[in-house]
């Protein structure tokens, strides 16, 4: 058995155990786990991203369909989906008025079967546009333009 002497002045001393050493290890591991759950809480009530306002979806009175009796609004049939492309515009492209009027409309949309109109005349569309509105319920929305008869439309709103 071998038998250590104590060092002298000159030599090497063995490392001592530091207490203040494993503090610091646990205060950054406590400072990591901290900002992790600071971030979570902080994604959770403000999310990087923002829900996406719906889709406006666009119906057209196309040039010339006053006078042409093929003619209706384009597209004449459209389905959306509740809550996601449920809100509608229609463009005249024509240069003549023309009116969007609903014949039916499912009965818990709050939407009265007569007229949409422009600010500057109730009824007419000119050359411009009607929209947004927003079809709140599901089913069948049929319409027609009150001016030229043969131009129907028809949505239909999904889940």
């Amino acid at each position: 058995m071998k038998i250590r002497s104590m060092p002298t002045a000159g030599e090497a001393q063995p490392p001592k155990s530091h207490p203040v050493g494993r503090w610091k290890i646990a205060v950054i591991i406590i400072a990591i786990i901290a900002i992790a759950v600071f971030s979570e809480v902080v994604s959770y009530y403000y999310p990087d991203e923002s829900p996406s306002p719906p889709s406006l979806v666009t119906i057209y009175m196309p040039n010339g369909a006053a006078g042409n009796r093929s003619m209706t609004f384009s597209p004449a049939t459209v389905t959306v989906v509740l809550g996601v492309n449920n809100t509608i515009e229609w463009y005249n492209l024509d240069h003549v008025a023309h009116t969007v009027v609903f014949t039916q409309v499912p009965a818990d949309s709050n939407i009265t079967t007569a007229s949409l109109s422009s600010s500057t005349s109730p009824g007419i569309i000119y050359d411009t546009y009607y929209g947004p509105i927003l079809l709140p319920a599901l089913g069948t929305y049929k319409y027609y333009d009150a001016l030229h008869q043969w131009m129907t439309g028809t949505i239909i709103v999904e889940s």
